[in-house]
């Protein structure tokens, strides 16, 4: 299906720019705007919000288990079967923190395998 214009703005806005900061999933560039996207947004793979699409940047760290890569390596398990703590990239981590576009963590070591793959990870 094909959404207009008009409609996309009139969608984008209700998962945009949110004020209450147990809602926000992401941040990034929207029609070049820093801005914040919902929770419920991230991985649903519908559209892109992000100029870049970053919400959509998942991975299948299980056969039960599908997390964005921002919520892998974190400490804090999202999969009920800790798939995404336990994942092969979790091993060898930077040394130097960052504070990552998604999840509300502070600042944490990302993946080396992250490095130098064309997507900006910290703020």
């Amino acid at each position: 299906a094909v959404v207009s214009t008009q409609s996309r703005s009139e969608y984008d806005s209700y998962q945009t720019n949110c004020s209450d900061p147990a809602r926000v999933g992401v941040r990034c560039l929207v029609n070049g705007y820093l801005s914040s996207v919902s929770k419920f947004m991230i991985c649903s793979g519908e559209k892109a919000i992000c100029d870049d699409n970053f919400e959509n940047q998942c991975l299948q760290t299980s056969s039960q288990c599908t997390v964005h890569r921002h919520l892998m390596c974190d400490g804090q398990p999202d999969c009920t079967d800790k798939s995404d703590e336990t994942d092969h990239i979790c091993i060898t981590m930077t040394l130097v923190k960052c504070e990552r576009r998604v999840g509300q963590n502070g600042e944490l070591p990302i993946p080396l395998a992250w490095l130098r793959d064309g997507v900006k990870d910290c703020l």
